[in-house]
């Protein structure tokens, strides 16, 4: 059935129907269809003997992804790169590559699992502690997870650098940061400002030459461990991006005992999206994260959830600035140091 916006009945087969388009651009990113199509126009059994695929499949692929205008069929089964397509290249600026891979492999699967979560309220993916570590170590799948939260946490990072004050900050630390993509806007903007990566040592060298090939590996160090265990006392402001939403609240007061302890007077920064208290179609982003974390035993938090859980930790919240795209900027710390 052909889909076509319209009638709510209509839209509402579009929304039912829509898992096929995250599989079918997942197959289209995994193929490298928009890498090789990237210098131009190329024919479907070209781009299938490329792939090692069969070219009825891959010329059946094509002709779906030309209906979600990622790429053009043009006479002769020839296809070539839309604009909207570009996104979708690995070594685009505003890349994409990454979240298509992690939608249409790990968030695939948690999802099949998420009614077992709502009846159960207990995680129903591959989740937990020893998983994290598990998932690092394993090359391949670290790459599509980490290359996925550096592309939204790169855009992130430059927007959070626009609109909250680093000056008084000398060491900046992203804390769980993987690739450590959300210092380089925070770098860019402030010259003197020294950065830090901390997260598990099999990602240290893959985070670096992140840093180097976005020119700020000068003043990035990358520290091993675990924040479940400790936090390096080494940074004035450490930040936290998509890391609470993890966790249920015992784990995330684990990790917010141990930055507390190790940023002293200094300050934390919590970046997150907000669930408002009451929810709209305007806050689907959010409430897809909330359900994507319920898969795996977290969860997303109302403003009163964080300074419920912030009081528990030791700290307080001073101040939340929002970033933009519904992401925020939670500003907390230890009441007894910041008045």
């Amino acid at each position: 059935m052909a889909e076509v916006q319209g009638t709510d009945r209509e839209q509402l087969i579009g929304m039912i129907t829509g898992a096929w388009k995250t599989q079918i651009i997942g197959e289209g990113v995994k193929l490298g269809l928009f890498d090789r199509l990237s210098d131009g126009a190329r024919s479907a059994d070209a781009l299938a003997a490329e792939s090692s695929a069969n070219a009825d499949g891959v010329m059946r692929l094509l002709r779906g992804l030309a209906t979600l205008g990622l790429v053009e069929h043009l006479p002769g089964n020839r296809f070539a790169l839309t604009p909207l397509g570009q996104y979708l290249r690995r070594d685009a600026a505003d890349s994409l590559s990454g979240m298509t891979g992690h939608w249409a492999g790990r968030m695939w699967s948690s999802f099949a699992g998420i009614g077992e979560s709502i009846r159960t309220g207990e995680a129903s993916a591959p989740s937990g502690i020893d998983h994290f570590a598990q998932q690092q170590a394993d090359t391949t799948g670290a790459d599509v997870f980490n290359r996925a939260m550096a592309e939204g946490s790169l855009r992130v990072g430059r927007a959070l650098a626009a609109v909250y004050d680093f000056s008084d900050c000398k060491t900046l630390m992203d804390a769980g940061g993987g690739y450590g993509a959300l210092l380089v806007g925070p770098l860019e903007a402030n010259p003197a400002l020294k950065g830090q990566v901390y997260d598990l040592p099999t990602l240290a060298d893959v985070a670096m030459a992140y840093q180097a090939d976005h020119g700020v590996a000068a003043r990035v160090e990358y520290v091993g461990g675990s924040f479940f265990e400790t936090v390096p006392a080494t940074a004035d402001c450490i930040m936290l991006k998509f890391i609470l939403h993890d966790w249920n609240d015992a784990n995330s007061l684990t990790i917010l005992n141990n930055c507390r302890e190790a940023v002293g007077d200094g300050r934390i920064l919590i970046v997150e999206r907000i669930v408002p208290e009451t929810v709209s179609a305007a806050d689907q982003d959010v409430i897809r994260g909330d359900l994507t974390m319920l898969t795996v035993g977290g969860k997303e938090r109302t403003e009163a959830e964080y300074h419920a859980l912030l009081g528990k930790a030791g700290l307080q919240i001073t101040k939340i600035v929002p970033i933009g795209s519904g992401y925020s900027a939670i500003e907390a710390a230890a009441p007894r140091q910041r008045g």
